[in-house]
């Protein structure tokens, strides 16, 4: 799993980026073996106006399942950052609960009725 992180000129302080990326590691650690790629974009939106204007988008890069893409805006980008990975961990999740094994999707469509319900039983 690949992680790269691209922040904003006003948002590089000090550790922001080390803690964005040892955040990400944490949360997909366990899925790193299906995760090739992990993108973190941490931008300031409204720039020196001040607000709850920074966004951290994280997009997730899975092999066979696609991209997720999830966003959290806070004024801090640490807490930002946070709820963006975890609603990226939530479709991820969601995702791999979806796919089903290639043995068993293959395996229910040569069955024949009678072998899956028994002989007796009438599918409608």
């Amino acid at each position: 799993m690949n992680i790269s992180i691209n922040a904003s000129p006003d948002i590089r302080r000090v550790g922001i980026q080390e803690f964005v990326r040892e955040r990400m590691k944490r949360t997909f650690s366990r899925f790193a073996n299906r995760i090739t790629r992990v993108y973190v974009t941490v931008a300031d939106e409204n720039g020196s106006r001040g607000g709850v204007d920074k966004l951290c988008r994280v997009t997730v890069m899975m092999p066979g399942l696609g991209q997720v893409t999830t966003s959290g805006m806070n004024e801090n980008p640490l807490v930002a950052s946070g709820q963006a990975a975890d609603r990226a961990l939530r479709m991820v999740l969601t995702r791999l609960k979806r796919r089903k094994p290639r043995r068993m999707r293959r395996r229910n469509k040569f069955l024949k009725p009678s072998e899956t319900h028994g002989e007796n039983t009438m599918i409608f």
